[in-house]
């Protein structure tokens, strides 16, 4: 009953909100005149799809075991899933002691990802007034470390999630090592050694279950 109330929500919510995204440019056009034709339009969205097309399907995947589906559709609805919503279900999770894929851990999650909206749009409220004035006149060493904030989350996720099945962890990092140093020397897409890397973790998780499970049997 739960689960149908909240997809209910959030089928209504997503709707809404893409609804809501078109309602700026249709009122530009129609207030100025100002409206790209249909081609136009289709190659904009092919320019967009052939760069984040494969992450549509990648990412709602990879983060569904940790969000949940309450959490998926906050999450996707507010944005920055992967930077700001993933380690803040996560961490929630850990805190209260629940484990990722179970009825207790997507209610704690959604708990979590809810927090990090209302903390995330508070925060970026006070910091981009006080960061336009702050951030001009710290050391080029320092706004250069900004751009390694995205990997140390995703490397702090990984680590928090590999310490519980360190054979898993370690095996699925080589596996990742090498299918980016293998698919680089080919020429493979990003997006497409993400999609791999992926699915090999899956594969090697599903090795290690399937052998625990044959040696308590």
């Amino acid at each position: 009953m739960y689960d149908k109330k909240m997809i209910k929500i959030g089928r209504v919510s997503m709707g809404l909100a893409i609804i809501a995204n078109f309602i700026p440019a249709i009122y530009v056009g129609l207030r100025y005149g100002e409206m790209p034709g249909i081609a136009t339009i289709l190659q904009i969205w092919a320019l967009v799809a052939a760069t984040y097309g494969i992450s549509w399907i990648i990412q709602p995947i990879a983060y569904y075991p940790t969000l949940g589906a309450p959490g998926s559709y906050i999450g996707w609805l507010a944005g920055s899933v992967g930077d700001i919503r993933m380690p803040a279900a996560s961490m929630a999770q850990k805190i209260a002691g629940v484990e990722s894929g179970t009825h207790a851990g997507e209610v704690v999650a959604t708990i979590g990802t809810c927090c990090s909206v209302f903390v995330s749009a508070g925060m970026i409220t006070v910091f981009t007034v006080i960061g336009s004035q702050v951030i001009p006149i710290l050391p080029a060493f320092v706004t250069e470390s900004f751009s390694y904030i995205l990997p140390a989350l995703f490397g702090a996720i990984y680590v928090d999630i590999a310490r519980k099945d360190l054979r898993t962890g370690i095996c699925t990092i080589a596996a990742a090592m090498l299918i980016m140093i293998l698919g680089g020397k080919i020429g493979i897409p990003g997006g497409v050694l993400t999609l791999l890397i992926v699915l090999s973790g899956i594969l090697i998780t599903r090795v290690f279950f399937v052998k625990d499970q044959k040696k308590e049997a």
